[in-house]
């Protein structure tokens, strides 16, 4: 019983380290069992100063990389009371926060813990993602340019930066461009790259995906990736579930690439004999971006990622469609840029359920026109203030509501009316009301119903959220940014056959709005949007593929006729 007491102490399980320990102090010890017992274990106070790694601790860490956010963040709690000042905890805990979407408290747990670890470069890069989440993007800044300089050669941590950076907004883009290309630079320096000698002749295709949770994008991937009959998928993460599943199963050979580092992966898809590899990686902690030199190496393909970048490091073909290929031919130069149809092709569904119909126009209801906003704290930047805010003004009778999710942090309502004060229109702004014993995502499923147009957000567009919306009759205003991440919401538009609600600035954005409000037609246009989708190229993934292989066998062709 001491030992069993002193064993589930060291590991953090204190509960039953103390029944246990009142269970031996009820038996009679026996002194013949005493020299059995290690010396570090006979004392059970001993144990209660010297408690180890926590079950709280890995069983946080599993449920982050399920994607369980919620049981990971109250496990964090519950080790964090018995290990407060725990720099590791705290970073699961903020990491849990943030995809919970609740900034403000991933803050708080971030500077708390750059108080016990100030040089710390992850600690400083989540503090400023989530500073970001609060709108704070110039103190975001700061924390972003002291990880970058802590980073050393940690490369997962660099890939975590870019994706924070690719966010960045207002007058702090300028020193994020620069910092982005920095990264960049120096993951392409002769010294970093994988060295091929010999030229590859094999027609296969490598796909890496670094995908977590449950991403939407794989109903793009998918039936894309099924066009190519020889293929390997390289899985950056453990996550087993039906989404990852589906593309394992769209793939000739999938093989899991958990923890291994770029230079390392980069050997391993060159003796897998990859002639073109495919890089769907979003910039994260497991997002990897190996870099090739030589005249045998494969060709590195940037297609799209969630959220998108302006740059891939080592990038030798880029896929553009008319929204992205001016930006692209910018960074990469016209002579590796590829011309698309369109970007994005999803398989939509073919039985619907309740919630999923199009329902009458909710404008005909209420009075007045509602638009909505996605309740994304990362996107409502405020520049998108500043923009709907305008909107609003040009629509005296219109209201907003900011919505899509089941739950909303304190201070990021208190921010966001705050902001919409600054314009004089926080009473006409709403924040959807939480759906209680509706099951989760029950916000998101009515949010639909609710509004009458959406409003993209900017500098950073929507991307999956604008597809769904569109396929649920709801119109969509989106501005066309100077970057590629600023324009995957034009992208989506423009493929789903409606470039009229595309804006190239901020008057034209505000013109759409106000017309789509105000249109006495917006009932039927709702009503046959959902048709008009699935008749568009977003709707079939067959041709993009067919159109992304041909654009793959050219390419390959005109690299080997150079040699």
């Amino acid at each position: 019983m001491d030992v069993l007491a002193s064993l589930y102490t060291r590991v953090g399980r204190l509960t039953d380290g103390l029944y246990y320990a009142k269970l031996a102090v009820c038996l009679k010890p026996n002194p013949e069992a005493q020299p059995l017992v290690p010396p570090d274990l006979a004392s059970y106070a001993a144990s209660l100063v010297n408690v180890g790694v926590s079950h709280h601790l890995t069983n946080a860490e599993a449920a982050l990389h399920l994607g369980l956010f919620d049981e990971a963040r109250d496990q964090t709690e519950k080790y964090l009371r018995i290990h407060p000042e725990d720099g590791e905890g705290m970073v699961l805990a903020a990491k849990a926060l943030l995809a919970l979407q609740r900034p403000h408290a991933a803050a708080a747990m971030m500077r708390a813990a750059l108080h016990h670890d100030p040089r710390n470069g992850w600690m400083h890069a989540l503090l400023a993602e989530a500073l970001m989440g609060c709108a704070r993007h110039e103190a975001a800044l700061s924390h972003q340019k002291l990880a970058f300089e802590l980073a050393g050669d940690d490369d997962a941590l660099r890939g975590r930066l870019a994706g924070s950076l690719a966010l960045q907004s207002g007058a702090c883009r300028p020193a994020a461009q620069g910092l982005l290309g920095a990264l960049n630079d120096e993951r392409e320096a002769p010294v970093r790259r994988v060295n091929v000698r010999e030229p590859i002749e094999s027609i296969m295709v490598g796909i890496l995906w670094d995908q977590v949770y449950d991403s939407p994008l794989v109903h793009c991937v998918t039936p894309i990736c099924r066009r190519f009959d020889m293929s390997v998928l390289y899985v950056r993460n453990v996550r087993h579930d039906a989404v990852g599943d589906v593309l394992r199963g769209a793939v000739l050979r999938p093989r899991q690439a958990v923890g291994v580092d770029d230079a390392t992966l980069g050997r391993i898809v060159v003796g897998d004999q990859v002639v073109a590899l495919i890089n769907l990686c979003a910039p994260s902690e497991i997002a990897t971006f190996p870099v090739f030199k030589g005249e045998g190496a494969p060709m590195v393909v940037h297609w799209v990622t969630s959220p998108m970048c302006d740059r891939i490091p080592g990038a030798d073909l880029v896929l553009a469609d008319p929204e992205t290929v001016d930006v692209d031919r910018r960074t990469y130069g016209e002579e590796r840029v590829a011309l698309l149809s369109n970007l994005l092709a999803f398989e939509f569904p073919r039985i619907l359920a309740p919630e999923e119909e199009v329902l009458d126009l909710p404008r005909e209801t209420r009075g007045f026109a509602m638009f909505g906003i996605h309740g994304v704290s990362a996107r409502m930047t405020p520049d998108s203030v500043a923009l709907w805010s305008k909107v609003l003004w040009a629509c005296p009778e219109a209201h907003l509501m900011i919505g899509g999710r089941d739950d909303w942090e304190e201070g990021m309502v208190t921010w966001a009316l705050d902001a919409f004060a600054e314009y004089g229109v926080s009473t006409r702004v709403h924040f959807q009301a939480p759906l209680e014993g509706e099951g989760t995502f029950a916000a998101a499923k009515a949010f639909p119903h609710m509004v009458d147009v959406i409003l993209d957000s900017t500098p950073v567009g929507a991307e999956v959220e604008t597809v769904h919306d569109l396929w649920m009759g709801l119109p969509v205003v989106s501005l066309r940014g100077p970057t590629r991440v600023g324009r995957v919401g034009t992208s989506v538009l423009r493929a789903a056959g409606r470039p009229e609600w595309i804006a190239d600035d901020e008057a034209g954005y505000i013109r759409i709005a106000a017309a789509l409000a105000h249109d006495p037609a917006l009932g039927e246009t709702r009503k046959g949007l959902r048709e008009q989708i699935l008749g568009s190229r977003l709707a079939d993934p067959v041709a993009l593929g067919n159109e992304i292989a041909q654009c793959l066998m050219q390419a390959l062709t005109a690299r080997r006729t150079q040699r």
